[in-house]
């Protein structure tokens, strides 16, 4: 139930749940925007980047490419004779005197290389001996090939662990032995390039890093791992994380039979500002669409509620006095209507009302009348009933004592199975009717001392079906199912329809098991009645005649378990 104040909290509640989930959807619809304006902004700007990149890479190669035949010229001149002092005096010697040789006349490869180094290098790249800064390196970042053509082989590559450009070429000397010349372009060719791009800020740019590998960058002296480079990428690569996105790309800068080396270019973009922005846009918007739907909700509410409170104290007033105060000015014009209806149809209850007062007292006699004839009537009919069954027992002594203790044990056990209290009416009115059919049973067959015949026995089951002279008529249903089933057996052996398991009428199977009980308990001619144990045993364990399997397992259970009541019934009739 709502009251007005109630009412506009519920409303006002629904509208601002509505209002946020819809704020909600929106923000999650723009940052799901924002996460592809990212991405394809990101791209743009890498792809900016990477086409400077790429020029510069560029430029470096062709200002190398273009000392190609002042090198050719420079390293053949004196290559005789530096093979003839390799083979003759072999070892470091040698290739001091091949170094200080072509320093002398360095300036002929070209103004850009600075400085020579000279090495004997096998195979597998590995540096036998060396002048200068190899005499320091284990090996080579390549394997020496043999040239597939005349051509003088050359290879632009960087130290080996550090970030220095140099330019290789070798010649062979034996069949493990390269002699290779290591010439050194001056720095400054190339690292003011790429420390000037690592500096160029593009929208939201955060960082520049040029990787000569996973940790050696060329555009700062020190090294940085990382472990993007550092799995082998051979494409444009892309890592998102929450606020930013990082860019890889490779770019080749020299080739050779195979051998390649490449320069890497990270590029991270941070939009954390971008998120900051936009959630203070968010939350203000939120804001502001809760605060409009809260006032126009109580704007669009007030005047209904201020209805609603009217009609409430209207309808307290008719509840104290009976009657409606006067029509007063609502709001709505739906709610003074209402209100008018309202009162109209007090006028016409007020005047009813007068009427039925008039004729409540006859009512309320005819009632007593009826309920006293009908007391009468049912106190009749339980007479009749008890009365019939002793005349269907045959008139035994203890008819009466049988009748009663039937009654009662299966108005108990009823209750104990918790029937409804028009089961439990019929048990009570119609139980001791259960052999109401034997009034149609010949007296020397229903008399006779010793056991019967099978004609006789055969006679005798037809007490149930007979029952329906007498009590197929109306509102006498429940004795009905109690005569014509109480002989019929859980299991399906019982009489006369071989009626099994929930096909039996409950009450009729309730009778059934009291009826057993009382036999089995009372004296008769050709036996004498068992205690209440023994009975207990033969009802749940067996006997050769009688078998649990002939009654239900609840009604088992609940007899099982207030036997000690059922004999302390038993016995107070008895």
């Amino acid at each position: 139930m709502y009251d007005s104040n109630k009412l506009k909290k519920a409303v006002m509640y629904r509208n601002l749940t509505i209002a946020f989930i819809t704020t909600i959807v929106i923000g999650v619809i723009f940052l799901m925007w924002l996460n592809v304006f990212i991405s394809k902004n990101s791209e743009k700007n890498f792809e900016i980047i990477g086409s400077a990149f790429q020029n510069i890479v560029n430029a470096l190669k062709e200002s190398l490419t273009l000392q190609t035949s002042n090198i050719d010229k420079f390293l053949l001149n004196n290559l005789q004779l530096a093979k003839t002092l390799v083979l003759n005096l072999g070892g470091y010697d040698a290739l001091k005197s091949i170094e200080k040789m072509y320093e002398a006349s360095l300036g002929d490869a070209g103004e850009v290389f600075v400085d020579i180094d000279v090495a004997l290098v096998d195979l597998n790249g590995k540096v036998l001996s060396s002048t200068g800064y190899h005499s320091n390196v284990s090996e080579l970042r390549f394997k020496p090939l043999e040239p597939s053509n005349e051509q003088i082989p050359k290879f632009l590559t960087f130290l080996p662990n550090e970030n220095r450009l140099v330019f290789y070429s070798w010649f062979k000397i034996s069949n493990n032995e390269f002699l290779t010349f290591v010439l050194y372009p001056d720095p400054r060719l190339y690292v003011n390039l790429m420390k000037g791009l690592a500096t160029l800020k593009i929208g939201n740019t955060k960082e520049i890093a040029i990787y000569v590998d996973s940790e050696n960058r060329l555009d700062i002296s020190g090294k940085v791992l990382d472990s993007v480079i550092d799995t082998g990428i051979k494409d444009k690569t892309i890592v998102r994380r929450t606020t930013s996105v990082t860019l890889y790309k490779p770019y080749v800068l020299s080739t050779y039979e195979g051998l390649a080396t490449n320069l890497y270019l990270k590029v991270t973009f941070d939009y954390i500002n971008y998120v900051y922005v936009i959630t203070l846009i968010i939350v203000l918007f939120i804001l502001i669409v809760m605060i409009f739907t809260y006032l126009s909700t109580r704007s669009a509410v007030a005047p209904f509620a201020s209805d609603m409170t009217k009609l409430g104290i209207a309808v307290r007033e008719v509840g104290n006095s009976g009657i409606l105060p006067p029509a007063g000015t609502f709001n709505l014009r739906d709610t003074q209507e209402f209100y008018e209806t309202l009162s109209a149809i007090m006028q016409e209850l007020s005047a009813t009302l007068e009427e039925l007062e008039a004729t409540n007292e006859e009512l309320e006699k005819a009632y007593n009348e009826v309920s006293a004839k009908s007391e009468e009537f049912r106190r009749l009919l339980l007479n009749m009933s008890e009365r019939l069954a002793m005349i269907a027992e045959g008139y035994d002594e203890d008819t009466g004592q049988h009748i009663y203790r039937v009654k009662l044990l299966s108005r108990f056990l009823g209750e104990k199975l918790q029937l409804e209290e028009e089961k439990l009416e019929e048990l009570w009115m119609f139980a001791s009717l259960h052999d109401i059919g034997k009034i149609f049973i010949p007296h020397e067959i229903l008399r006779k001392p010793s056991k019967l015949t099978p004609e006789e026995w055969e006679i005798m089951k037809q007490h149930t079906v007979l029952a329906k002279r007498i009590l197929d008529v109306p509102g006498f249903e429940g004795a009905l199912d109690i005569a014509l089933y109480h002989h019929e057996n859980y299991d399906g052996t019982g009489y006369p329809f071989g009626l099994k398991g929930e096909e039996i009428p409950l009450i009729a199977h309730i009778v059934k098991l009291v009826d057993v009980y009382d036999a089995l308990r009372s004296d008769r001619p050709y036996k004498k009645g068992f205690t209440h144990e023994e009975t207990l045993k033969i009802i749940l364990e067996g006997d050769g005649r009688t078998s649990p399997k002939h009654f239900s397992p609840r009604l088992l259970e609940v007899f099982e378990k207030y036997n000690e009541e059922i004999d302390n019934l038993w016995r107070s009739i008895s």
